[in-house]
């Protein structure tokens, strides 16, 4: 919701603001190990891996089923330094933290994994800051160094 005189952002576009990757991979647990691996590599602190493996096994009520997946993990990992930057940037800033990729396989394509996450950038456009947009300009290029990383 803006006010009078508040300024405007544009809003997300995930075609550009949601990062995506996918490698050949033979075991999925190895490949997220290796992940993990390379997250804490650049001091960031795994806060949680959530674990949605076989939802798609599930019969829920009224809910149709058009995603079947494999694996699915949402790792969230933060930075203290970073979150303290982002935080004292712009106190709402933390609705975005932890950071997170979203790892997982398709039913489909059981050795290729996909590791996706939103921009930093997208969400620091929310906010008229410039020292939030630097850090997120940092953080940003953490994340996309960690997936280069996972190509080799």
């Amino acid at each position: 919701m803006t006010g009078a005189g508040e300024a405007s952002f544009d809003p997300v576009n995930a075609n550009q603001d949601i990062i995506k990757r996918s490698y050949a991979t033979d075991d999925f647990d190895q490949f997220l190990g290796d992940l993990v691996t390379e997250i804490e590599a650049r001091n960031y602190r795994i806060a949680r891996i959530n674990h949605i493996d076989n939802i798609f096994d599930r019969q829920e009520a009224g809910i149709e089923i058009t995603a079947r997946f494999r694996h699915y993990k949402i790792v969230e990992f933060c930075n203290l330094n970073s979150c303290s930057e982002l935080i004292s940037a712009d106190l709402l800033s933390g609705v975005f933290m932890p950071v997170r990729f979203a790892v997982y396989q398709t039913e489909e394509e059981e050795n290729v994994s996909h590791v996706a996450f939103l921009n930093p950038n997208a969400f620091a456009r929310l906010f008229d800051s410039a020292s939030l947009n630097q850090v997120a300009n940092e953080l940003s290029k953490d994340m996309n160094d960690v997936l280069e990383e996972m190509a080799f």
